[in-house]
């Protein structure tokens, strides 16, 4: 990278040293022609000052105008400079421009290589200009150091406005494609299509504004009324085109500039860059919470803390709701944007300070690489979000596309559409899956699974669409439905005398909903059941997204009397400390240290460890992802409360699950309550009346 750098460099030098001689060479053949003949006797020195005063004032203020998606600037000094030419001739106008060109670079600053371009390019062009002029008009002296609206006079003019905007453009596009690596011939043919109609203009108001001073000085300031209206006109323009193309409550650029932006990078052929989405984790719980304005307030604060973090040259833009996006222009790898998309990750992850309230940031960041991931913008940014959907999925935060992902996103996005009639039309049900009682051998409670029975895909797990239904808001929806099934389902196996508590998943968005305990009572009460019927599991890392908000939920819940299980425990990121403060009364043990416990001493320590301190803490506990008699000998002589798993039972249909529970082997009762609960469970078969099917 330094050494492409210091070629760059070697290069622009070079280019500049040329420019410079060509400079010094037109400006030599322009005195040489001069010959003493210009004298300012026919043209008042006044009307030089006040031409020279103008073209200076225009130099220092361009016009900005709206123009291939950002704002470009255009220099009315040409207007003035062509002026000069015309009527005091190559010379005069080489040099009022040449001293414009400095004094507006020692204002802006600029370094002495661009202000030698500057000058250089300024005088190429004019004394290019000034040759052609001369070449047409001959030996006609009068038509040369005169305002002579013949048809000779009229040639020359145009074809000396031609060449310095020829050659300017070329000059200055020359330079500009150098510096940013691309191809020179296609940028100055790009930049000489862009810009032909603005420079017709100015060169075109030249003549007009010889004329004029020819003939009364007095009516030239007439001709700035027109002027102040461009730049008035030009300045409106931008400023709603800035407006279209920028975000108008954080500031960044929108959708559309960055398409733009991404469009104008990936038509350079060279080198890698890169795109990434950023989605936040949270947003919506502080719109819930607090309101728009607060969600409003985090917005802004967003873009500060992602650029604080990227390289010089990359754009960041605000998409739309909480989804903002980067583009890192150049990258050395696939490793290097990963390297930003972690320092963005990590910027995220610390707490925002919102109206008084700290705040508990996070994102979820998908990165795609050009050229390997895509050689258009709309392919980047779809890989992008792709990776971007998988990393919210996941743990880490942040992916990189894998074509690997793709079928699984184009089937995501036909199934975010379908998921709310699929909701409507009863394809979401659930499944039961039993918890075993390692103390007494009885079945007294099930999990609920959901799924999705799809008329066309069939079954589609809810590692699928679960994760999908909560970065599309069709959580809650989702929720109420699997509310209504279990509850539906619990009352039906109570009035044929089976009393099975049911375990219902909560994800981290429903959590977090401060009306999801009146709702949960409010179907209890239309299914006629008692809280005690109702168990809520939820994971550790749910809790930890947001402690204290999550504590005061399980305390309205628990208050009602549902009893709350800490799923998937040893996971997350929880502290015993805080663990003992919450009002759960089970925790899990997460199937990645059951499943291969025998074979393995840490996962024996892991299990045991828990075990005993849920015995501790007075919570029971339980085991997922029990697969074999052994493993589930283990964990009743370690002293663990229930079990789950294949080797109890798989999950199953509501139908399913009770002739399992009417053909399993009733266990041997140990006191009359283990008694009376088998009875209850397993009454005698009925005899069947002669003729029934």
């Amino acid at each position: 990278m330094s050494g492409r750098r210091d070629r760059t460099f070697g290069t622009i030098h070079g280019y500049i040293a040329s420019v410079g001689l060509c400079a010094i060479a037109l400006t030599a053949i322009s005195l040489r022609r001069l010959n003493g003949e210009l004298t300012l006797a026919r043209h008042h020195w006044l009307e030089l000052v006040l031409f020279t005063i103008l073209l200076c004032v225009c130099e220092l203020r361009p016009i900005t105008v709206a123009r291939g998606g950002g704002v470009d600037e255009i220099v009315s000094s040409t207007t003035f400079a062509f002026a000069i030419f015309l009527v005091y001739g190559p010379v005069a106008a080489m040099g009022a421009q040449a001293l414009a060109s400095i004094v507006s670079d020692l204002v802006e600053r600029k370094t002495v290589l661009k202000m030698t371009f500057n000058v250089s390019q300024y005088l190429t062009s004019w004394g290019a200009a000034g040759v052609v002029f001369t070449a047409v008009i001959g030996s006609d002296h009068r038509l040369a150091h005169d305002i002579a609206l013949t048809p000779r006079w009229a040639l020359a003019t145009a074809l000396a406005a031609g060449t310095y905007f020829v050659i300017n453009n070329a000059l200055v596009g020359s330079v500009v494609a150098i510096s940013a690596g691309t191809r020179v011939n296609d940028f100055v043919l790009s930049s000489l299509r862009q810009e032909w109609s603005s420079n017709l203009v100015l060169l075109a108001l030249a003549p007009v504004v010889a004329v004029v001073a020819d003939r009364s000085l007095w009516v030239l300031p007439l001709l700035l009324l027109p002027v102040l209206d461009v730049y008035r006109s030009a300045a409106i323009s931008a400023e709603q085109d800035h407006q279209a193309r920028h975000d108008s409550l954080t500031g960044l650029p929108n959708r559309l500039s960055f398409l733009t932006v991404v469009e104008r990078r990936i038509a350079k052929v060279d080198g890698k860059a890169a795109v990434l989405l950023i989605d936040l984790d949270h947003f919506k719980e502080v719109n819930d919470t607090l309101g728009h304005q607060a969600g409003d307030g985090l917005l802004r604060e967003i873009g500060p803390r992602i650029q604080q973090e990227l390289p010089p040259q990359a754009s960041i833009a605000r998409l739309g709701g909480d989804e903002f996006a980067v583009l890192l222009p150049t990258v050395e790898s696939e490793a290097a944007a990963l390297e930003v998309a972690e320092r963005i990750s990590a910027a995220l992850d610390s707490p925002f300070t919102v109206q008084d309230f700290e705040l508990l940031g996070g994102g979820s960041v998908g990165v795609a690489v050009y050229p390997s991931h895509g050689t258009t913008t709309e392919l980047l940014l779809k890989h992008a979000d792709i990776a971007m959907y998988v990393a919210k999925g996941g743990k880490g935060g942040i992916e990189l596309y894998d074509p690997e992902q793709d079928h699984h996103s184009t089937r995501r996005l036909g199934l975010m559409t379908q998921l709310r009639t699929a909701l409507a039309e009863g394809q979401v049900v659930l499944y039961y899956q039993p918890k075993l009682d390692l103390h007494t051998g009885l079945v007294l409670e099930a999990e609920a699974l959901v799924r999705w029975i799809h008329p066309e895909l069939g079954l589609i797990p809810p590692g699928e669409f679960v994760p999908m239904a909560e970065h599309t808001g069709l959580i809650r929806p989702l929720t109420s439905h699997v509310l209504q099934l279990a509850a539906s389902q619990m009352r039906a196996w109570q009035q044929i005398g089976l009393d099975i508590c049911v375990s219902v998943n909560l994800s981290a968005r429903s959590l977090h909903d401060s009306s999801i305990a009146d709702e949960i009572d409010a179907c209890l009460a239309a299914h006629q059941l008692t809280p005690r019927s109702l168990r809520l599991e939820i994971t550790e890392s749910s809790i930890m997204e947001d402690p204290a908000r999550a504590k005061r939920v399980l305390e309205r819940l628990h208050e009602t009397g549902l009893r709350l299980v800490i799923d998937d425990f040893g996971t997350g990121y929880s502290s015993l400390a805080y663990l003992q403060d919450l009002p759960v009364s089970e925790i899990k043990i997460d199937r990645s240290f059951v499943m291969n416990l025998l074979d393995n001493d840490a996962d024996q320590v892991i299990v045991r460890s828990t075990i005993d301190l849920a015995r501790n803490l007075g919570l029971t506990s339980t085991a997922e992802g029990v697969e074999s008699e052994g493993t589930l000998g283990w964990l009743r002589d370690a002293g663990c409360d229930h079990a789950q798993g294949y080797h109890i039972a798989r999950p199953m249909t509501a139908a399913a699950m009770l002739e399992w529970m009417r053909t399993r082997e009733a266990p041997t009762p140990t006191s009359p309550d283990d008694l009376a609960r088998v009875v209850h469970l397993f009454p005698p078969a009925r005899p069947r009346r002669s003729g029934a099917s």
